[in-house]
């Protein structure tokens, strides 16, 4: 299992790259070439921050930005993108009938490079551990966000295996929780995502981007850079930040 500095010196950068031929509904490729884009795409946005991310989708009128989620280890600074794979939990409806899909089966299956987004129905209880996240870290998945709680912290520290959750909790989902779904839409911490959409991370926040939506995006994203380097190199230079705001706020808009 690999390991990961927690200075908070160094921040941590994991980039979703899919590294076998195995099909993938998450990323709908099976040629490399539309592989190598997947990966250009994890690559460009494990470099803008999700406060950028944020200002982008303010401007264009989207909602990308989960509602909630934290890292479990936020001293590492952990920062993350890649694709989305996604799992759903809802309560246990009949305690005798095996449950639609097994969590080990759907966690073992993670590929290379994503990231596990997780449905847990809001529920306080653990719907994640250290057990999972060793497997992801050994699969080379890039880092897990769960509209929910997990828990063994000290596991997933050891691990160096990014986390980003709601709560931490204990008391564990078997008996309560099942899973009833897989590579299938979900709704996260107040964000849709489906399969193969991005999924970028920073000390700050996670962020989602639709894969139909990527120029977009990174059209804004250029923009808004464009912007703050003006206004830093400006007050650099002595001009008043009030003075400054007007250009400043054209990163919330497109024109």
């Amino acid at each position: 299992e690999s390991t990961r500095s927690s200075s908070t010196e160094t921040t941590s950068l994991r980039v979703g790259i899919q590294t076998n031929k195995q099909q993938y509904r998450i990323s709908g490729v099976q040629e490399s070439a539309e592989g190598d884009q997947m990966k250009a795409h994890a690559e460009y946005f494990s470099s803008v921050a999700t406060a950028t991310l944020a200002d982008a989708a303010t401007a264009l009128g989207l909602n990308l930005i989960m509602e909630g989620p934290r890292p479990v280890v936020p001293e590492a600074y952990p920062r993350f993108a890649g694709p989305a794979y996604t799992m759903v939990f809802a309560p246990v409806r009949d305690p005798g009938k095996k449950a639609p899909y097994g969590f080990y089966d759907v966690v073992d299956a993670i590929p290379a490079g994503a990231v596990m987004v997780v449905d847990a129905a809001s529920a306080p209880l653990a719907a994640w551990g250290g057990g999972a996240s060793g497997v992801c870290a050994r699969r080379g998945a890039v880092g897990c966000v769960i509209d929910g709680a997990t828990r063994d912290v000290d596991d997933i520290r050891r691990l160096g295996f990014p986390v980003f959750c709601k709560s931490v909790w204990s008391a564990a989902f078997p008996r309560r929780l099942e899973v009833v779904s897989k590579d299938e839409p979900v709704t996260c911490c107040g964000v849709r995502v489906a399969p193969g959409d991005i999924v970028a991370a920073d000390i700050d926040g996670v962020a989602v981007i639709p894969l139909s939506l990527v120029d977009d995006v990174k059209r804004q994203v250029a923009r808004i850079r464009a912007i703050e380097k003006e206004v830093k190199e400006r007050a650099a230079k002595g001009e008043a930040m009030a003075d400054l705001f007007p250009l400043l706020a054209k990163k919330f808009t497109t024109d």
